[in-house]
């Protein structure tokens, strides 16, 4: 199959998804439960149905950015450019297009650009095992939250 009908598939399968989801978030929560009342119901038995929602609402995010990155790769097919790394301006390896489509490094550069990844600067501070590794301690309401006495 050529690439341009490929990616022009994806595109069409990813739509209707996006469309499938869209549908289904437009549904009132009411109405997805089959309750008559909203008052009688228990928070947490709502919070099922808000979890399923939110998880929808990015998966829904998700697809419609892989719909971006595959309408980039049509205009880059358009133009010339599909199955060219972006950083290096090399052919990118055949079995990484046929895995990710839309990609636009090859596995060279992208190794490159992930191992340049840094975690943000909270995460030094934020993880309470790293603090009793340098004999740090985590006090709440006064006590060390690690001292079994108390």
């Amino acid at each position: 199959m050529e690439l341009q009908e490929k990616l022009l598939d994806k595109k069409r399968e990813l739509q209707r998804s996006i469309d499938r989801k869209k549908d289904s978030l437009m549904i009132t929560v009411r109405e997805s439960t089959d309750d008559l009342s909203m008052y009688d119901q228990h928070p947490a038995d709502l919070a099922s149905e808000l979890y399923e929602r939110e998880k929808d609402a990015g998966l829904l995010e998700m697809m419609e950015l892989e719909l971006q990155n595959i309408n980039d790769a049509l205009n880059r097919y358009q133009n010339g450019e599909y199955g060219i790394c972006s950083i290096c301006g090399e052919a990118i390896e055949p079995e990484r297009l046929e895995r990710l489509i839309y990609t636009t490094q090859c596995i060279q550069c992208a190794r490159k650009a992930k191992d340049n990844f840094t975690r943000p600067a909270e995460e030094d501070i934020s993880f309470s095992g790293a603090m009793s590794d340098r004999g740090e301690t985590l006090e709440i309401a006064g006590y060390d939250f690690y001292d079994s006495d108390n």
